[in-house]
């Protein structure tokens, strides 16, 4: 019985000894699987502090030509104002031109109406002195 005792416990030594084998190979690979995975983990936490600073900078160049194009078009709403004042204004004066020139127009018509009327009065006028003068001539023969 001791004999059997004995087998049990060389068995049961040599079941720990694999266990403990086992047991190590087990923290071993564990081991390693926890140092590639924590330098993946670094990896991707590089890159991504990269592209996070990568960002940050394209964000602050967008805001920079945002601010710049917002300026620009501020100037070009202000421009924009001062031609569209300055239309109305060329407009309002086309119109008192047109305005004055209109009534440039009937005056000169008005004119040319007074200068034909006087012109064919005078005609009149001459017709009816020589008439004169001619019925004078002939009362003088």
């Amino acid at each position: 019985m001791e004999h059997e005792l004995l087998i049990k416990e060389h068995g049961f030594e040599v079941q720990l000894r694999e266990m403990e084998d086992s047991n190590r190979n087990s923290t071993i690979e564990l081991r390693h699987l926890l140092a590639t995975q924590q330098k993946a983990a670094d990896r991707w936490k590089e890159e991504t502090k990269k592209l996070t600073e990568s960002a940050e900078i394209r964000i602050s160049n967008l805001k920079s030509e945002l601010s710049r194009q917002k300026l620009h078009t501020q100037e070009l709403l202000s421009q924009l104002e001062m031609a569209n004042e300055k239309v109305a204004e060329n407009e309002k004066l086309i119109l008192e031109h047109q305005e004055k020139a209109n009534r440039l127009q009937r005056r000169l018509t008005q004119a040319e109406e007074r200068a034909a009327s006087a012109s064919q009065q005078l005609s009149v006028i001459t017709v009816q002195r020589r008439k004169a003068a001619s019925m004078m001539n002939l009362e003088n023969i």
